[in-house]
């Protein structure tokens, strides 16, 4: 089988665990060498492992992407022991949930921290050297949740609408540089974010990390604009667009499950 990235570096961020140890192995398999970032450095060595179990190199980096030294220090490493950096996944995020007015301060500034300005803040380190070589792809994991307003995970959608905003821009803007943004919009997917989630009902389907984590691989490929993971989170993404008053009537249906459900994820 061809391997379509060989020898290219690729960052992820958070790829310890989820969909940043799928995405690192998927890639992996494509023959690229990796840079694993993340704050869990036992759970990144078990993943660069496995990378390079399939004959790919893979490097880790203690990093907590709300700190800006983290970031510049990962970005410095990654030139250092390859001299270039070709793919930048911004994959790391935290989810928190429940009434507005009942979500502690911290949370939102965690997730404000991690979810928007981190991504922002590399993707802007990173650049310089991606216009250098006049190539590149930076892919940001946006979320359903950036497309449609799911209640009681109104801050979360706020981080979530703001990748899909800001790869946008930066794609129309990069795209004279020869870069190229891909914004991943994954639906309810199997990680450990959703183990103790009810998730009959819901009208989308459960992803596997490795599903998303081919679908990620598969766009930057072909240089695709945005990535939806299945049928149905494209289908309702777009009819929010068109008929957005339809989806608020099937949210309200679905509304004390959805409370039951970001109940259950804070507290397990």
């Amino acid at each position: 089988m061809a391997k379509h990235f060989n020898d290219q570096v690729v960052i992820v961020t958070g790829g310890g665990r989820g969909i940043g140890r799928a995405v690192a192995m998927e890639f992996a398999a494509q023959g690229a060498h990796l840079v694993l970032a993340g704050r869990r450095m036992d759970a990144l060595e078990t993943t660069a492992r496995e990378c390079r179990q399939s004959g790919a190199k893979a490097d880790i980096v203690s990093c907590d992407v709300a700190r800006d030294e983290d970031l510049h220090e990962l970005v410095r490493y990654a030139l250092t022991i390859s001299g270039r950096i070709d793919i930048l996944v911004n994959n790391a995020g935290v989810v928190s949930g429940g009434r507005l007015d009942e979500i502690p301060g911290e949370d939102i500034g965690r997730m404000v921290g991690v979810n928007i300005w981190a991504p922002i803040r590399l993707s802007q380190i990173v650049l310089p050297h991606m216009r250098e070589v006049k190539g590149g792809t930076i892919v940001n994991l946006s979320s359903v949740a950036g497309r449609v307003g799911l209640p009681f995970y109104a801050t979360y959608c706020a981080s979530k609408f703001a990748m899909r905003g800001f790869s946008e821009a930066l794609r129309r803007e990069v795209a004279r540089d020869g870069i190229h943004v891909t914004a991943v919009y994954p639906g309810p997917t199997a990680t450990d974010l959703m183990e103790n989630v009810e998730t009959d009902g819901l009208p989308m389907s459960i992803a596997t990390a490795q599903q998303v984590s081919q679908a990620i691989v598969r766009g930057v490929r072909w240089k695709q604009n945005e990535v939806f993971i299945g049928i149905g989170e494209s289908i309702m993404s777009r009819w929010n667009d068109i008929l957005p008053w339809t989806v608020d009537f099937g949210m309200d249906v679905m509304r004390e499950q959805m409370h039951t459900a970001v109940h259950k994820q804070r507290t397990h």
